[in-house]
């Protein structure tokens, strides 16, 4: 009969403690959700009106658990902000959010669909909608990627050309590019063997400074084809 009792008393502290230890349980997880909930969201980029309207989307992170929360999250909620690049989310628990990147910069602009766009250095076509870009940029006709794009420009900083002075690229079906410069000169590039044909037109330069309304062609290798407009 004592054993009976003991086996009751046990069963009833384990009960119990089971119970108490829910109730902790829930207590616990429900003192970690509204402790962890973002309520401070705060912007730094090198844009004022820009932050406003990035303020905007990302309020709807409020009251989010920020233990939860991941960046690719963010990043799909400022998806239509193509203009931003080096993005960097801090958490500062336990319920502030700081946001920072900067504005890519802008090469060139191009038609899509008959839809004026910019093209970023970080790779993105961008819509004008939230830009206001006041100085004359050059224009790209023909439908390319941005990483050929990219990879033009890289190459002809490396040889220390000056691609500022290109107002007009066309990109032919052929993936290959003209070059217009402010001079009146046009260059022809080839589809293959890019590189040795940037270093071949760095040297012509070298050699010919101040030469202008020419169309030089660097399409065959190992030559260049001088003729006047």
């Amino acid at each position: 009969m004592l054993l009976q009792i003991n086996k009751i008393k046990i069963y009833t502290y384990i009960l119990a403690f089971i119970f108490l230890t829910t109730i902790s349980n829930i207590n616990f997880h429900r003192l970690i959700k509204e402790k962890f909930l973002i309520n401070n969201i705060r912007i730094k980029t090198n844009k004022l009106k820009t932050d406003n309207k990035i303020l905007d989307k990302l309020k709807l992170l409020q009251n989010t658990n920020i233990l939860s929360l991941q960046k690719p999250d963010i990043l799909f909620i400022l998806n239509e902000f193509k203009f931003l690049e080096n993005i960097r989310i801090k958490k500062i628990y336990p319920s502030t959010l700081v946001f920072q990147a900067n504005e890519t910069l802008i090469l060139a602009t191009t038609f899509i669909n008959q839809k004026k766009y910019y093209v970023g250095n970080n790779g993105a076509f961008i819509s004008p909608k939230y830009l206001q870009i006041k100085k004359k940029l050059p224009i790209i006709f023909g439908n390319f990627e941005t990483q050929d794009f990219l990879f033009l420009i890289n190459l002809m900083k490396k040889n220390n050309v000056n691609y500022q002075k290109i107002n007009k690229y066309y990109y032919h079906k052929s993936k290959r590019w003209d070059l217009y410069f402010d001079n009146n000169i046009q260059v022809k590039l080839p589809n293959n063997n890019i590189i040795n044909a940037i270093e071949i037109y760095k040297n012509f330069l070298n050699n010919n400074p101040e030469k202008s309304n020419l169309i030089i062609d660097l399409r065959v290798n190992n030559r260049i084809i001088l003729t006047n407009e």
